[in-house]
């Protein structure tokens, strides 16, 4: 049994307390190509154009 003041869907969980080391299975995420950042602008752009002006 655990501790009996922490729910069991929280524990491992990472927090402040969890060490810096990232063990197996952990990578570090990379970042986006810049396909992708080209991708998102053009959608950005799109939905941007695709709202009216507000009159206020």
């Amino acid at each position: 049994m655990g501790d009996a003041t922490v729910p069991q869907c929280t524990r491992q969980v990472l927090g402040i307390d969890t060490p810096d080391d990232t063990g197996p299975g952990l990578l570090p995420v990379g970042a986006p190509s810049p396909e992708l950042l080209d991708r998102a602008l053009v959608g950005w752009e799109r939905f941007l154009g695709s709202k009216e002006p507000s009159d206020g």
